[in-house]
């Protein structure tokens, strides 16, 4: 879910970095496991794109990889950098970022791709990442197609605890413009005075067939499709996912 195109999401870090990132990797890295992993060079260079607070780069980094991940929320990355010492993080947006060096793989989770609002966006976003990647690197990540939307995507949802609180609630899917929005408050006690923040968090819904242009357009191939629910994952998180592995192609890629 990180990497939204705005740091705005900062607040929401310590909530995302204490809730979420285990429940979804938990299932969604066996997959990556069956599906991409097997395809990065033993121990090699792996690029996390949106890397959110670190959960996967330390999965990767326990299983002798050396991770790099980029997040536009410098809130995220701080817990990155706690979490998984032995990684490298930096503060970037997904459409603009530069990546020292070559990389053998690269790896974007948790539909954090949907929040890219334009097409353009996500086609620099895809530009950047093929130009990170040595010629026939895998890059596997996955996204939410519409049939996500129609569901309880932006149900109400609260969490209330002695010290913290969160409220979801959505106005769901605007079918004419593809984008769904929830709104979050959050509240947390810190000596003796409780703070509030709100986020409004924006996702765009994009087709099989979009996809696949940015990223031929980005200079990527052999792009494959695996429904979340077919590979094991249940639930709402496994509704309307879809993990996509392609591959960058031999010829240069362009920014």
């Amino acid at each position: 879910m990180p990497c939204w195109h705005l740091a705005l999401y900062d607040d929401f870090a310590w909530f995302y970095n204490r809730y979420w990132n285990e429940e979804f990797h938990s299932l969604a890295f066996p997959i990556l496991e069956r599906i991409w992993l097997p395809r990065v060079a033993r121990k090699g260079r792996i690029l996390d794109v949106c890397c959110g607070t670190g959960y996967l780069a330390g999965l990767l980094t326990d299983r002798g990889y050396r991770v790099t991940g980029i997040d536009a929320s410098a809130e995220m990355i701080a817990h990155a950098r706690e979490n998984v010492p032995a990684a490298a993080f930096q503060v970037a947006d997904a459409s603009r970022f530069h990546a020292p060096g070559k990389f053998d793989g690269a790896v974007s989770t948790f539909d954090s791709l949907n929040h890219i609002l334009s097409d353009e966006d996500l086609q620099a976003a895809f530009q950047r990442t093929a130009a990170a990647l040595k010629p026939g690197a895998p890059f596997a990540f996955d996204m939410l197609l519409e049939s996500a939307y129609q569901t309880n995507w932006a149900d109400a949802f609260s969490l209330v605890r002695d010290d913290h609180v969160l409220v979801l609630s959505g106005s769901g899917f605007d079918f004419r413009t593809r984008l769904a929005q929830c709104h979050i408050t959050m509240f947390r006690l810190g000596d003796g005075v409780w703070r509030r923040s709100d986020v409004e968090v924006n996702e765009r819904c994009y087709t099989t067939k979009e996809i696949d242009a940015a990223l031929e357009l980005a200079g990527f191939a052999q792009t494959e499709y695996y429904d979340a629910r077919d590979l094991g994952m249940s639930g709402q998180l496994g509704q309307g996912r879809t993990f996509v592995v392609t591959t960058r192609s031999t010829t240069r890629a362009t920014c």
